[in-house]
C-alpha cells in the first residue's frame, strides 16, 4: 500500500512539474514575441533627434486656432497643404508670410489652414495635423505649424522617425502645457476634424497639395507671390 501511495505521490509532483514547465515555456514564448513587437518602438526610442530647427516666428493678427485675421474680411483663403509637401512649406514660408502683412495685416484677408494629411501614401501628416490642432488649443497652432515645416527634411526621412518624440520637443520649445497636450494626442481629440478636413478637400475638387479656394475659387499649386497678389486683388475689387 505504501509503494502504492509513493508512486500516486511522485506521478503527481511529476504532473505538477510538467504543468510548471508549461506555463513557463507559454510566459518565456509571450514575452519573446512581446519584445519582437516592442523592438521596432525601442529602436525608434534610441534614434538622436538631432537639433531642433527653430524659425523665426511672424507676429499674425487675430489668431484663432487655425485661422487668423478678420472674419469678416473680403476676402477668405482656404488652404489645404499636407506637412509633408515641399511646395507647401515653400509657400508658408514665402507667399504665405506676406499674405500676412501685406493683407491679413491690414483686415483685407481671412485666412484658414487646413491640413489633408497624405493625399497619396501613408505618411506622418495625420499626426502632425492633430498635433497641430492639439497646439492649437494652447494658441501655438501657428507657431507649431511653422515648427513642422522648419523640421520637414528631419520628420519625412524615412520609416523609423521617431515622430512622438519630436512632436514632444516641439511642446517644449512651444512651452505647451505638456500634461494637456500629450492628453490631447493620446485621447486622439482630432481624428475626426483632421478626417473632415481631408474628406472637405476631396469635395472641393482638391487633388493635389497645396490648393486653395480664394473666396471659392479653386487655385491649385504654390503659384509666383505676383499671381497671388493679382487673385486676391481682382477678389477685393468685386
Amino acid at each position: 500500500m505504501q509503494n502504492r501511495q509513493a508512486i500516486q505521490e511522485r506521478r503527481r509532483r511529476r504532473k505538477k512539474q510538467q504543468r510548471m514547465t508549461a506555463v513557463l515555456v507559454v510566459s518565456g514564448a509571450a514575452l519573446v514575441i512581446a519584445a519582437i513587437l516592442m523592438m521596432p518602438t525601442i529602436q525608434r526610442s534610441l534614434i538622436p533627434l538631432g537639433e531642433i530647427i527653430v524659425p523665426e516666428f511672424i507676429s499674425r493678427p487675430n489668431v484663432s486656432d487655425n485661422a487668423m485675421g478678420d472674419p469678416d474680411a473680403p476676402v477668405v483663403i482656404e488652404e489645404f497643404a499636407d506637412f509633408g509637401c515641399g511646395y507647401c512649406a515653400d509657400f508658408a514660408e514665402g507667399t504665405g508670410k506676406l499674405i500676412t502683412e501685406t493683407y491679413i495685416t491690414n483686415g483685407q484677408v481671412y485666412f484658414i489652414s487646413r491640413s489633408v494629411g497624405s493625399m497619396l501614401t501613408p505618411t506622418p501628416s495625420p499626426r502632425l495635423a492633430e498635433a497641430a490642432y492639439c497646439a492649437g488649443d494652447q494658441g501655438k497652432y501657428w507657431e507649431f505649424h511653422d515648427l513642422v515645416y522648419a523640421n520637414q527634411t528631419a520628420l519625412y526621412s524615412g520609416p523609423n522617425v521617431p515622430i512622438d518624440r519630436y512632436l514632444q520637443a516641439f511642446g517644449e520649445e512651444l512651452s505647451l502645457d505638456m500634461d494637456a497636450f500629450d492628453a490631447c494626442l493620446d485621447e486622439r481629440k482630432y481624428q475626426d476634424r483632421t478626417q473632415q478636413d481631408q474628406l472637405d478637400a476631396v469635395q472641393s475638387g482638391v487633388k493635389s497639395t497645396p490648393s486653395f479656394l480664394i473666396n471659392g475659387r479653386l487655385v491649385v499649386g504654390n503659384r509666383p507671390t505676383s499671381e497671388f497678389q493679382s487673385l486676391i486683388e481682382a477678389a477685393l475689387s468685386k
